[in-house]
């Protein structure tokens, strides 16, 4: 049987009785926590802001039109699924999105796409989740299987590439596709991934580092309409050796795409973000507030720093450019900015916190000079670790001779190693969401997660997510 055919027998079969407690509980706090984010993302990102409200990309959706059938962000409206998947994706892009440990941004990539079809369907809270979890155990095994290092090295986007797929699956479980039709979604989704890595060489935030994603996710949804009406794909998809595991990675290990499919469930291996940085950079933001907590040293008394990354960490999060005034999405991916940051701002400051992407944080001096004694550099002893964990060695040197070097594992809070609880996640989303948006909205929205499995229809929180304020 083909491997696709062995991933659609999977999501196809799939049951909700079928899911531990803990597989259910975890991914209604990941879909509780990514409504939050897409609700309010442009309010709070200055690089989604610019989409928003410069660019005017939803905006451009609703003004095309068509049937009315899933809720458009920051719009208040109602546009094709497959559009609403789209914009709904680039919104979500760039603050606090979570990482799967294959390197996937599994909860902006496939939950904004998931509850589109999901309103489209008029589906329940149990359908949302379940389509969420089949969408998230294909993706993040295509993801495993190809590897990110890989991936980077050849050009690709790991999400971008495995995006559309995980879409298809949760997709198509909504639509009801049966085993051969998901199989030909699954084939129609591989061949639509792209994206590039080179955003990390830009002085700022190209406009395409959320655009590939979007459509990644848009794609997904297509793939499944488009096999609900016949259409096939390539049944050796991932066995071909032009197929799309060869053909975006040099190595890559088709074994992952079915291993443990069933019983060991990945959504779970998901990074929540605690920190809205790039998430390479959060176990060096841990690692130097230990530091300055045990040792009771402050930014003062810094001469420098030295941290440590994975090899194919280092060209995405480790540019040398001091990020310009209007450079913010260059800010979140720059790991000497943000540990400047870090050491004058303290835990308060980089905390659930979009602060540090400020103009006027930018240009502090205090900020600048820090920054040129910081160094990132590869750490070839950590490459084995990664893209499962993603640890650093940070060493802080003081002013007056001492040196303190730490290493961090990349259990991060948040991480499936050291979690948030139910009440974290929660307080999380209060003081994300209720700095923009009405009480009442807020309100509503976390009291219909909370009790998600009881909900008929998810049209209503589809609507306020959506809401225009």
């Amino acid at each position: 049987m083909a491997i696709r055919d062995q991933l659609a027998d999977f999501g196809a079969a799939l049951t909700f009785d079928d899911l531990p407690r803990d597989v259910v509980e975890f991914t209604r706090l990941l879909i509780s926590d990514q409504i939050g984010l897409t609700a309010v993302g442009s309010r709070i990102n200055p690089d989604v802001e610019e989409l928003v409200a410069g660019i005017g990309i939803p905006g451009f959706i609703r003004r095309i039109g068509g049937r009315e059938e899933s809720s458009l962000a920051t719009e208040g409206c109602k546009v094709p699924c497959v559009n609403a998947a789209f914009s709904n994706t680039v919104i979500s892009w760039g603050g606090f999105e979570g990482l799967h440990r294959a390197a996937i941004h599994l909860p902006c990539s496939l939950i904004p796409a998931t509850i589109a079809m999901a309103e489209r369907e008029c589906a329940s809270g149990k359908d949302l989740i379940l389509a969420t979890v089949a969408g998230a155990e294909v993706m993040t095994r295509v993801g495993a299987a190809l590897g990110a290092s890989d991936v980077y090295n050849r050009g690709f986007h790991p999400t971008a590439l495995c995006a559309p797929i995980g879409c298809a699956v949760a997709a198509g479980k909504l639509l009801g596709l049966g085993r051969v039709a998901l199989g030909e979604a699954i084939s129609i989704a591989a061949v639509q991934g792209a994206g590039a890595p080179p955003w990390v060489e830009f002085p700022r935030n190209p406009h395409t580092h959320s655009i590939q994603v979007g459509r990644g996710a848009q794609s997904g949804v297509l793939a499944a309409l488009l096999a609900q009406r016949g259409v096939v794909g390539i049944s050796a998809i991932f066995e071909d050796p032009r197929g799309f595991l060869r053909a975006h990675s040099a190595n890559p290990d088709p074994a992952k795409l079915t291993r443990g499919l069933g019983e060991e469930y990945e959504v779970k291996q998901t990074t929540v973000r605690r920190f809205g940085v790039g998430i390479y950079i959060i176990p060096a933001v841990e690692a130097l507030l230990g530091i300055l907590q045990k040792h009771q040293i402050s930014a003062g008394d810094i001469q420098g720093m030295t941290c440590k990354l994975p090899t194919a960490v280092v060209p995405l999060v480790g540019s040398p450019g001091y990020p310009s005034g209007d450079a913010s999405g260059a800010a979140s991916r720059s790991t000497r900015y943000v540990l400047a940051f870090t050491a004058y701002k303290g835990e308060e400051g980089i905390s659930l916190s979009l602060e540090y992407k400020t103009e006027a944080n930018l240009k502090d001096p205090r900020h600048m000079e820090l920054f040129k004694r910081i160094d990132v550099v590869p750490g070839p002893e950590l490459d084995r670790f990664f893209p499962g964990t993603w640890p650093c060695i940070l060493t802080v040197r003081t002013r007056d001779g001492r040196e303190f070097v730490q290493f961090h594992n990349g259990a991060v809070k948040g991480s499936p190693e050291n979690p948030f609880t139910q009440e974290e996640m929660e307080t999380k989303f209060n003081r994300v969401v209720a700095r923009v948006l009405p009480e009442e909205s807020w309100k509503r929205m976390l009291n219909m997660q909370r009790r998600l499995e009881e909900v008929d229809d998810v049209s209503e929180l589809a609507v306020l997510m959506a809401a225009r304020y």
